[in-house]
């Protein structure tokens, strides 16, 4: 017997928790944006607007 497991997104938004496939797609794409943006800073990248350095990693 095979079970299926459903995932849910919940994202804190403007001090609320939303769904997150109810968020318009440009807030989706900023919330993701910010989300990688921070994973990657734990793993000691930064993100960088200038294209010469972009994505260094912090020493």
């Amino acid at each position: 017997m095979s079970k299926t497991i459903k995932i849910v997104n919940y994202i804190e938004f403007s001090g609320e928790m939303v769904l997150f496939e109810a968020l318009p797609e440009e807030e989706r794409n900023k919330a993701a944006e910010k989300i990688l943006d921070l994973m990657m800073r734990q793993a000691g990248y930064i993100k960088s607007e200038n294209n010469k350095n972009a994505g260094h990693l912090l020493s």
